[in-house]
């Protein structure tokens, strides 16, 4: 009786101890750890921001530089992802994974507290060096590269790794593939956007670099030892199961993939690879017409960022159940690719055509800073929703494609999201640095377009070649018509770009009060070319540094007028602050008894270095970062300037001038800066890049 009273007191007591279930345990695990990839995802951009930041004081900030660092990140990244996602297979249990990834991500704290002494470390080299290179750019940048390879490689090598190490970790079959990765990489991306937005408004100016460096390598750290800890737990539990965490293929996979298979896989891939290249080109175009139409600013920047990255994300996360419940992925990986280059033509034409639109922003909330940035960033979130839903679609699809057995999972994927990664890499690249430079914003936009929508048109027609040619013939129709379009768009007036309406209302603040915001969408190009009559744009140079433009008026007196803009704000003029740009020489060179070496920093028209140059000096060192500028100096700007780039006393320097002096043996008498009007919004600062 005492035995049977026992039993039925632990019959009854026994579901108490095991309220949770197994399979209850396993889902609440797997959800912790995604928070944890979201944290992750948080914590490598902040890192990438903040890095950016003590890096650029050794190799500076000018645009090659800033390239040579995120080359080297992504390239980080995508070789870590193509090494782990080869060495994820190897695993057969779950724990094991989770373990692999919890050391990865103390990994990349600890990484993240020593990236700051690594660079003060390279400081002293590259200051020994600088001087001896500074006349060959490209022993200066191999030189940039390579610090930055030693510096970033490892940390950036460990980031790239934890996603196909999670993905095999997440995933347990095939049915739910899309579902579980587009979760894992959205949740990763979401965190990314987050890490944007607080650096941008939070961290660095409330906390500083240090303290948010600490902070977010704290979390890194906290991630990885609960995932140690938790990997324990598991394992107990795997063992007591006789289970290995359910690492095993179903019946139903199999392993080899048949011809068609196989070009399918490739085709996706490719796109995959397409996906990155156009996404980052996106980016690096729209950023620099949104610094044309709403400010080249750190806040704009953020924003901009953030809504693309947010976007990316969602379409990562909505897309992943259609991919596994899709049965032809690769039709729709084509389809949704289509549309994004479809969407991205349409945002190029809104946002390239929208300065009147951002000016009537800007003013109606020039006195709240808050009011300003939410409704600006409830407007680009908007505009820039459709084209990132559609490419953040791409990764689900992707791994739906290209992963045939959860044998192989982390191997497909880790190449997958590496080709990925190298594209993105190229597409920053070429972006910056080929396309604007020759051939501008618009046709950049029209080629990377182009690009996009052809090779989808070209992977949907391959998908239809086993049905009716008709099907292929409506497909080659559908591509002719979007190249014809895209030489009709984007369309924008390139004149208007050329002054910064978003800072200077004088001009039409009464049109700016009285037009509706329908009409300022709709008319505004039309609004702002009223204001241009009598100005005609003689220069417009778009360099690796920024959007440099030269207006020439005649007065009713007939005497011809330059005035230089840079991204839209005017920096220097042959006449209005003629009587500054002067001053800024004759006040430093009157105080000193003898000035023989001179730096200025910044030429805009060469008016101060040209003054300088009525002095006995025996150097001028001229620094200047945008060598759309010089060329502008040189065309327009000469009578003015005493030809000052043609005296043998005179070295132009193109390099950004805080680097130059911080890692220059050369001592100066005087040093000059030129910019000397900083300009601000009432109320509130605007930082310039």
């Amino acid at each position: 009786m005492k035995n049977h009273r026992g039993a039925l007191s632990l019959s009854v007591s026994a579901p108490r101890r095991t309220a949770i279930s197994p399979a209850d345990h396993s889902t609440m695990l797997s959800w912790f750890v995604a928070l944890c990839f979201f944290l992750s995802g948080a914590a490598g951009l902040v890192y990438e921001l903040l890095w950016l930041r003590l890096i650029d004081k050794v190799i500076g900030s000018a645009p090659f530089a800033v390239s040579t660092v995120l080359s080297v990140f992504m390239a980080g990244m995508a070789l870590g992802s193509y090494l782990a996602g080869r060495s994820a297979d190897r695993f057969t249990s779950r724990s094991a994974l989770l373990r692999v990834y919890g050391k990865l991500e103390m990994g990349i704290g600890f990484c993240a507290l020593a990236v700051p002494a690594a660079i003060g470390a390279l400081q002293p080299l590259y200051r020994v060096l600088y001087d001896r290179m500074l006349t060959h750019f490209w022993c200066c940048q191999a030189a940039a590269f390579a610090g930055c390879t030693l510096v970033l490689l490892v940390p950036a090598g460990l980031m790239g790794a934890t996603l196909p190490i999670l993905c095999r970790y997440y995933v347990l079959g095939l049915g739910h593939i899309g579902t579980r990765t587009g979760r894992l990489y959205g949740l990763n991306t979401a965190g990314a956007a987050l890490g944007v937005l607080l650096c941008g408004f939070v961290l660095i100016r409330n906390l500083g670099v240090w303290m948010s460096l600490g902070l977010f390598a704290a979390v890194n750290i906290a991630v990885g030892l609960s995932c140690i800890l938790l990997s324990r737990m598991q394992s107990a539990e795997e063992n007591c199961s006789g289970r290995a965490g359910q690492m095993r293929d179903s019946a139903k996979e199999k392993t080899a993939l048949s011809s068609g298979q196989n070009r399918e896989m490739q085709w996706g891939l490719g796109l995959f690879a397409v996906s990155g290249f156009c996404a980052m080109a996106y980016e690096v175009l729209w950023t620099r017409v949104l610094g044309l139409v709403a400010g080249p600013t750190a806040y704009c920047f953020t924003i901009v960022v953030a809504a693309f990255i947010i976007g990316l994300a969602l379409g990562s996360i909505f897309s992943g159940p259609l991919a596994d419940k899709s049965r032809n992925s690769l039709a729709l990986l084509s389809a949704t690719q289509m549309g994004a280059a479809l969407a991205a033509l349409a945002v190029s034409q809104f946002l390239g055509s929208s300065q009147f639109l951002f000016a009537k922003l800007i003013h109606t909330f020039e006195k709240d800073f808050s009011h300003l940035i939410l409704a600006q960033s409830l407007l680009l979130f908007a505009v820039l929703l459709i084209p990132t839903l559609f490419l953040g679609a791409a990764f689900p699809l992707v791994n739906r494609i290209c992963v045939p057995s959860i044998k192989h999972m982390g191997r497909s994927l880790g190449r997958a999201y590496a080709l990925n990664t190298l594209g993105a890499l190229t597409g920053s690249f070429v972006a910056g640095f080929v396309l604007i430079p020759w051939l501008g914003k618009e046709n950049g936009l029209r080629l990377i377009i182009g690009i996009q929508f052809s090779a989808a048109c070209l992977a949907l027609m391959h998908t239809t070649m086993p049905a009716k040619t008709g099907k292929s013939i409506a497909f080659a129709g559908i591509l002719c018509a979007g190249i014809l379009l895209l030489f009709h768009y984007p369309s924008w007036r390139t004149d208007l770009l050329s002054r910064g309406w978003y800072r200077d209302f004088s001009a039409m603040e009464t049109q700016l009060e009285r037009t509706s915001w329908t009409e300022a969408l709709w008319k505004g190009s039309e609004r702002i070319a009223r204001q241009r009559r009598g100005l005609e744009v003689v220069f417009q140079g778009e360099g690796v540094s920024g959007f440099t433009t030269v207006e020439k008026e005649i007065t009713s007196l007939g005497t011809v007028e330059y005035a230089l803009f840079n991204s839209g704000k005017a920096d220097a003029s042959s006449h209005g602050d003629r009587s500054t740009q002067t001053l800024s020489a004759h006040i430093p060179m009157l105080f000193h008894p003898n000035a023989q070496n001179v730096m200025v920093l910044g030429l805009a028209s060469g008016m101060t270095p040209g003054e300088v140059l009525l002095y006995p000096v025996k150097k001028l060192d001229i620094a200047e970062i945008n060598e759309q500028v010089v060329t502008a100096c040189k065309k327009f700007f000469h009578p003015f300037n005493n030809h000052c780039l043609d005296d043998p006393r005179t070295r132009l320097i193109l390099q950004d001038g805080r680097n130059h002096l911080s890692l220059t043996r050369e001592s100066y008498d005087e040093i000059i800066s030129e910019p000397s009007n900083p300009w601000r919004w009432p109320d509130w600062p605007i930082s310039i890049p």
